[in-house]
């Protein structure tokens, strides 16, 4: 599993220059195997993120279960931006809103829904079965 660990974070830096962001989560999947089967990895890569917080926490929530990868790619693309570029010539955030404002055009309006004719005084409940 280790070796397996370190071939999946070489493959994601090597191809890291291509076009597209299909790097970094060949990376994170090379690091999540390597932290799995290592204690020692664990161990160095928890003494880095208190060392380095700021870098390295970001890459520890992306490596919780559940994480929601691509919101939080595109915060830090945001922050990335904000750091980079001028204001004038920032374009991540309005391009957000123009595609968000097509798309809002583009959808059928929902109908409005009409409510039964006997309609019971309280929600039936859903029996559970354990």
């Amino acid at each position: 599993m280790t070796i397996l660990g370190v071939v999946l974070m070489a493959v994601g830096v090597v191809i890291t220059p291509l076009p597209g962001p299909f790097g970094v989560p060949v990376f994170l999947l090379g690091l999540i195997v390597l932290l799995r089967s290592s204690m020692w990895v664990k161990r160095r890569f928890m003494k880095l993120v208190i060392a380095h917080p700021k870098m390295l926490k970001p890459v520890r929530a992306l490596l919780r279960p559940g994480a929601k990868v691509i919101a939080m790619m595109w915060l830090h693309a945001l922050r990335l931006e904000r750091r980079l570029l001028p204001k004038n010539r920032r374009f991540m955030y309005r391009f957000r809103h123009d595609v968000k404002a097509i798309l809002r055009n583009r959808r059928p309006r929902p109908k409005p829904e009409t409510p039964p004719a006997e309609a019971p005084a309280h929600k039936p409940r859903k029996l559970l079965s354990y």
